[in-house]
């Protein structure tokens, strides 16, 4: 998977089958909505599953997977209205919560400041936070909240004091996702050279971490700050194989010609952009450093 931007690993989430209990109203035409939607068929399965919830507006699991399937359909203040009404029927149910608070947030961030955005992006951030409480191991849920408490104004409950509150947590359960997503609120709050610290910190422990060696090859691309330091880890990156959620070689070399770029090395940065292009040929940013070059 390319990616050359920063990885704020998005609302939400890996979404599982909730903890509701089977009932008779489940079969069989709730399993014939399930199974469209699962072969991402969705506007049939919207249709069907919002049949069945005009019949029992209590069958929970209908109203999850319609609410999915709004999400899916970029019908956000719908799916935000049918999930709030599965939490409330399903309070203890976190994934639940987390897709009701990832559908208030996306919605919040499509209204701009007004107020009923307000109303939107509490609603999301409070259904996150009791979300952790019943399943604090799930580390997604708590990205999304750094996500919120980083991009949020003040008045609306951002908070960087919270954000890192979670990244502390993130980091206990996963030592490297905790440390990009904190070099990546670093940068955010335009503080780089701890970014980079955070980075090297870790890296002092687990010097081939693909994830955190591309995360400090990234900083260096954008900020101009430790260009060799940034060129070695991502030339490092090129010797290692990335998972498929990691940027892929295409971006590492997209980086190096970044890199490249500002230690003015024109020469050098051409060849890692067609590096890139002849890995990836569709990936827009090399393409346009190529024609910036030129």
């Amino acid at each position: 998977m390319t990616s050359v931007r920063p990885l704020f690993l998005v609302l939400l989430l890996f979404l599982v089958l909730p903890s509701v209990p089977a009932r008779a109203e489940d079969l069989p035409e709730l399993k014939s909505a399930i199974s469209l939607f699962d072969a991402k068929r969705v506007p049939e399965a919207r249709q069907l599953l919002a049949e069945i919830v005009a019949r029992d507006p209590k069958n929970v699991r209908a109203l999850w997977y319609l609410g999915q399937s709004e999400l899916k359909m970029q019908r956000r203040e719908a799916a935000a209205s049918t999930l709030a009404k599965a939490a409330e029927l399903a309070p203890t149910n976190h994934e639940i919560l987390a897709d009701y608070g990832s559908a208030s947030l996306l919605r919040a961030t499509e209204m701009g400041t007004t107020f009923r955005a307000i109303g939107f992006a509490r609603r999301g951030r409070a259904a996150l936070e009791q979300a952790v409480k019943l399943a604090p191991d799930i580390v997604g849920y708590r990205e999304g909240l750094v996500q919120f408490y980083t991009r949020a104004p003040g008045f609306a409950g951002g908070s960087f004091e919270k954000a890192y509150a979670h990244i502390d947590e993130i980091t206990k359960r996963d030592p490297t996702r905790g440390t990009v997503i904190r070099a990546n609120t670093l940068c955010s709050e335009k503080r780089y050279d701890e970014a980079l610290i955070a980075c090297e910190n870790f890296l002092r422990d687990h010097p081939d971490s693909y994830l955190a060696l591309y995360t400090l090859g990234r900083i260096a691309s954008e900020t101009g700050r430790e260009l060799a330091r940034g060129e070695a880890a991502l030339r490092r990156c090129l010797e290692l194989t990335p998972r498929i959620e990691e940027p892929d070689h295409a971006g590492a070399r997209y980086r190096l010609g970044m890199i490249a770029e500002k230690a003015h090395r024109p020469a050098d940065a051409r060849r890692e952009y067609q590096a890139a292009l002849t890995l990836e040929p569709t990936l827009p940013e090399a393409i346009e450093a190529l024609a910036r070059l030129k």
